[in-house]
């Protein structure tokens, strides 16, 4: 079947505005969850050797403190990455979401332990908490750039990146004047193990505004299958793999959809 040019230009999508995908509840959402999380997580970076110097100063955990971080933390981001994956194939996008609500739970008590056990107990629930909280980072961008369009994703990814750092960055500085009121100890909790909980919450409510709907996929034996998903169909913003440049004369139909 013959394709003329008028063809061609309503088969283009339409260009995404920014702005209102960024105004979408789930969007704010998503954002507001990312901020405290990543609240909690910097306020442990940024006081982490002081707080287990004061604690223990006849103990260095300097070393502890690398292993866990970096090998326990890098284990738990590949793992995230890993069981969203597998999941998501079979429940949609939401299940992204909500592997971030369980994973930031489920660390909680044991950040708690981190700051109220002896040393050997707060290494071993330090390293657990990690495992599950460094979860995180890679699902969030996978669950980003599922509900933006491809056409305005680098403007929203960029905006809810300076969002995220501002609010995350900025936050810490209320533990200071907590600390004096209180106690060193109880001010981490509050703003390191507290922004888990609080952040486990909130993601779980982004979980709930993500929404179900199925779409139709042919697997490679061109069967078809009625998959779950919550996000943006991006495929209608690329090029087929075998024509990059639509022509006008000669395209078949199936080029389109």
């Amino acid at each position: 079947m013959q394709s003329t040019g008028n063809d061609v230009e309503k088969s283009t999508p339409k260009k995404d505005n920014p702005w209102k995908v960024m105004i979408e509840p789930r969007f704010i959402m998503l954002c507001i969850a990312a901020s405290i999380r990543h609240t909690g997580g910097l306020c442990f970076a940024y006081n982490c050797d002081q707080f287990y110097r004061d604690s223990f100063p006849h103990i260095d955990l300097g070393a502890w403190l690398f292993f866990v971080t970096f090998v326990i933390g890098g284990i738990g981001v590949l793992a995230g990455g890993y069981v969203s994956d597998k999941i998501v194939a079979n429940m949609g996008i939401r299940s992204r979401v909500a592997v971030l609500a369980i994973s930031q739970l489920i660390s909680t008590p044991f950040a708690f332990g981190s700051i109220y056990m002896e040393p050997v107990g707060a290494m071993i629930t330090l390293a657990i908490s990690y495992l599950f909280a460094e979860m995180w980072f890679g699902i969030l961008f996978a669950v980003l750039v599922e509900i933006v369009p491809l056409a305005v994703r680098s403007t929203t990814v960029g905006v809810f990146l300076f969002v995220m750092n501002n609010i995350g960055g900025n936050l810490p500085i209320l533990m200071e004047p907590v600390r004096k009121a209180t106690s060193f100890s109880h001010s981490l909790a509050i703003f390191y193990a507290g922004a888990y909980l609080i952040s486990s919450v909130l993601f779980a409510i982004t979980a709930m505004m993500m929404g179900t709907k199925t779409v139709k996929s042919a697997d490679a034996e061109n069967k078809v299958e009625t998959i779950p998903v919550s996000g943006i169909d991006n495929k209608a913003y690329t090029q087929n793999e075998t024509n990059d440049q639509p022509q006008i004369n000669t395209v078949s139909e199936s080029h389109y959809l």
